[in-house]
């Protein structure tokens, strides 16, 4: 018997990440086993899976016959990289979230995180998501308060300095903006683009084990690697 269907996973897609049509391809009605991977590159040709789920779908082309073939780009960006992931503000134990607009859209959020130092607060992304891509330390110390970015210009350092954010968290360093955040004191973490995106994956594997009991996911960082399976 099926943990899932692929309807009732697309439609979970929908209504948690708001991405219109995530199926991409029709496949088996019912799914035990998910594969996952940010893009086609990443997956082996051979998959032991009743679906597999692309963040970059559009080169999946005839690979994987017989699979069901799901996909989500805009909405996985949005709620599961930078920007305004409140799951990962969660995860952290960040408290008083408020979104940040720009021009109309929500760009991202701040927050307050728990840790008392800017050390503390590196620490504790380096231990979600293993790492940085490269990291300016504020001007005065003081307790952080960050903001997580889906971009970094010079505008949206000044916007975020009247906000009061002391770290802006974002995918990749911007070397324009760097001299508006050392003007403001601000301290800056580039969390990396890949690997925010990895977590969004495992991050996405786990809810839908947890949406979808008996699910099994599998998740493909690279071809080369065998994949994590839960």
């Amino acid at each position: 018997m099926s943990a899932a269907t692929l309807d009732q996973l697309a439609a979970w897609l929908y209504a948690e990440l708001q991405e219109a049509a995530p199926v991409k391809r029709a496949g088996p009605p019912g799914v035990t086993r998910l594969a996952l991977a940010l893009e086609p590159a990443d997956a082996p040709d051979v998959l032991n899976a009743d679906a597999l789920f692309l963040h970059r779908s559009r080169h999946a082309g005839d690979r994987w016959p017989g699979l069901g073939l799901l996909g989500a780009h805009d909405g996985f960006d949005r709620h599961l990289t930078t920007g305004p992931n409140v799951r990962l503000a969660r995860r952290l134990s960040w408290q008083d979230l408020t979104e940040i607009t720009w021009e109309g859209r929500v760009v991202g959020l701040s927050a307050r995180p728990p840790q008392r130092t800017w050390e503390g607060l590196r620490d504790a992304l380096h231990a979600e998501l293993g790492g940085e891509d490269a990291s300016i330390p504020p001007g005065p110390p003081g307790l952080p308060y960050v903001a997580l970015m889906n971009a970094m210009t010079p505008a949206l350092i000044v916007q975020t300095a009247g906000l009061g954010v002391t770290a802006y968290l974002t995918g990749q360093l911007r070397p324009s903006a760097v001299p508006a955040a050392r003007q403001h004191g601000m301290g800056i973490v580039a969390l990396g683009h890949r690997r925010t995106e990895l977590w969004g994956l495992h991050a996405l594997a786990r809810e839908l084990r947890a949406a979808f009991p008996g699910l099994q996911t599998a998740v493909f960082e690279d071809r080369n690697v065998p994949p994590t399976v839960r």
